[in-house]
This record gives structure tokens, sequence and C-alpha cells, in this order.
């Protein structure tokens, strides 16, 4: 059984209190060899504080609560990693939770986490354009609880919120910009789900490109995903129908159901079909035709994410919103020049 300040104390044949203010480092008239008694026999009996406890009466649990949709996807994966050695470098803990296609399931965590005491949380939720009614409920709970939050993507503004966003857009951009001077007319997009605002404004700058290219925007050259590896599989074929000569897969994990699929159809990235993905993900340079990709900086967005808690944990009072961190795009070997003496024969062959 767990050693306690009272099992200490009687050990030592020394008051509760006195005991609790040494092994707390508070200021108390002991003498020194009475000081190295009461650790060393905490030493012996393998004491440890009760972190709860003392939470509850300093306020400070140095607990932080970390909520993503999917642990299994690189992105999150990365930026778990990250935000949890950036706590622990400040002597916090991350208690993290999954929620996958549950909006009630992050409530609840939310519920949980505050319950423990957590002192801030990074939400990391990609938001409609019109919050749900579960994500104001989040909000209502964090905002109530007096709660540091953030969040990467848009919301209603706090005195405990603050935003790290990046620019979707302009990613979307880069890459079809990249296709249209490849020579590519015919651009297929997978995007992600319709009701998520960083899927819309991936598309968003894959229209611009090809307005600025004075294409045309094709409905049957859209296809709408899931974020997830079949849609990539269920895409190419329906892309390939509408003529497309190339691809912009709104991530990683769709460009890589691309690849699978266009193996089925005994096709050859990137001389029948270019590919460009969106995330950089580490397994992209290890493919066998290595993925162009634009940069979804994981790292900085959770670098930048901690940063900013902990500003706020720490009493800021600074609520302006930092800089989008803008996209690269990283040029690979999944794309190459539109030959049209190749890519028609390569269609017939599905």
């Amino acid at each position: 059984m767990r050693a306690t300040i009272k099992d200490v104390a009687k050990a030592c044949g020394i008051s509760i209190t006195t005991v609790s203010l040494v092994l707390n480092q508070r200021e108390c008239r002991v003498s020194e060899p009475t000081r190295k008694r009461i650790f060393d026999v905490a030493k012996k009996l393998d004491y440890r504080p009760n972190k709860l406890a003392v939470g509850l009466v300093t306020r400070r649990t140095r607990t932080i609560g970390l909520i993503v949709p999917d642990i299994s996807n690189f992105h999150f994966a990365e930026l778990c990693k990250v935000i949890e050695r950036e706590c622990q470098a400040k002597g916090y803990i991350v208690l993290l939770g999954g929620y996958g296609d549950s909006d009630d399931q992050a409530f609840e965590y939310f519920n949980a986490f505050i319950d423990k005491g957590i002192e801030g949380l990074v939400f990391a939720k990609p938001f409609g354009l019109k919050l749900s009614e579960v994500d104001r409920r989040c909000f209502e709970l964090a905002a109530s609880a007096g709660l540091p939050l953030v969040t990467f993507d848009k919301g209603p503004a706090g005195p405990t919120r603050r935003t790290v966003e990046f620019d979707f857009a302009r990613g979307g951009y880069l890459a079809t910009k990249h296709l249209v001077e490849l020579g590519h007319r015919k651009i297929g997009c997978i995007t992600g789900p319709s009701g998520l605002r960083s899927a819309i404004d991936r598309l968003k700058g894959y229209e611009k490109a090809l307005r600025e290219a004075s294409l045309p925007y094709d409905d049957g050259l859209v296809h709408e995903g899931g974020f997830d590896y079949e849609s990539g599989l269920e895409a190419l074929p329906c892309l390939l129908g509408a003529g497309a000569t190339a691809v912009f897969a709104s991530n990683d994990m769709m460009a890589l159901g691309v690849y699978k699929a266009a193996r089925e159809y005994g096709l050859s990235i990137p001389r029948d079909i270019s590919l460009v993905g969106f995330d950089d993900l580490f397994i992209d340079e290890l493919l066998e035709v290595p993925l162009t990709s634009v940069v979804h900086p994981s790292s900085e967005l959770g670098l930048e994410g901690t940063r900013r808690l902990f500003a706020m944990i720490e009493g800021s009072s600074d609520t302006s919103s930092a800089p989008k961190l803008q996209p690269v795009l990283k040029v690979r070997a999944s794309t190459a020049r539109f030959d049209p003496g190749v890519a028609p024969s390569a269609r017939r062959r599905r």
C-alpha cells in the first residue's frame, strides 16, 4: 500500500504538519538533522506525494489535455509527439484522448480532463464552416472553467483561447499551380469532406490556380474524399474517366490510395499520371516513386500551439493572433511534364 505523510510522520515521531512542510520544501523551523531524517525515512518508505491532492491545494496539477481525431493518422501522431515532448520539457504530463468520428466522445474528454484538473487543453480538431452543437458545448465548457485552450482551426474568440492556423488555401494553390506549370490541363482534385473548413480552403486554392491559368473548373474532375486511403482508391478511376492527366490529392493518405489504384490499372506514376499530395509525411520519401507534396508542418504547429498554451497558463494577456503558418511544396518524382503522346494511350489501357 502506498505510504502517506502520516506514515512518514509516525515513523519519525514528528507531527504531520512538520513532515508536510519539510517534504514540500516549505519554510519551517526544523533543524538540519531532523530535516535529513524526514527525507531518509520518506525514501525508505518509498513515499511519493499524491499529485492530485497537491493540485487541489495549489491548483497546479502540471497536466495538459490533448484531444485529437485519430492517433493513427500520421499528421496527428507527429503533432502529438511534438506537443508531448514540449510539455515534458516543462515538467508537464499529457492526457491524450482520440475521439474518432464521435463529437460526443470529444465532449466527454473535455469533461473528464477538466475534472482531473488539467491546466490547459489542446483541441486538434478540424472544424466546419459552422460549429456543431457539440463543438459549441466544448468551447462553452472550457470558457466556464477558465481553461486555457488552443485549437488549430477557427472558432469563437475568447480570453482563454488561442488559435494556430495554417494557410490551407495557399497549399492547394501551390500544388495545382505546380501541375499547371508542367503543362497539365486536365487536373483532378480529391478533396476532403465538404463540410470541413480546411478541405474547403484546399479546394479554393485549386480553383484559384485554375482561374489564373484560364482553365475551366470541371465538376467531373473533382471527387470528394474522406482524407483516408480508400478515398484515393475510389477516386482515381473516376478522374481517369474524366480525362485527368494529373491529380492533386488533398492529403497524403488519399495520395497513397492513388498509388495503389494506379498499380491495379497498370499505370505508371508519373509517366501516365502525375500526383501531388498534401502533408509531406515521412513515408513520402520512402515510396518507390517519392511523392511530391505540400508541407503541412506538424512540428511547427505543435511547437507554436504549446508555446501559446503555456503563455496563457503563465498569465499572458496577449490575445493577438499568430500569423498563419505558410506551406511550401516539396517536388519529388511523382510529377512530370505532361506528354500528350503518352498520357492518352496510358488511359486507354484501363
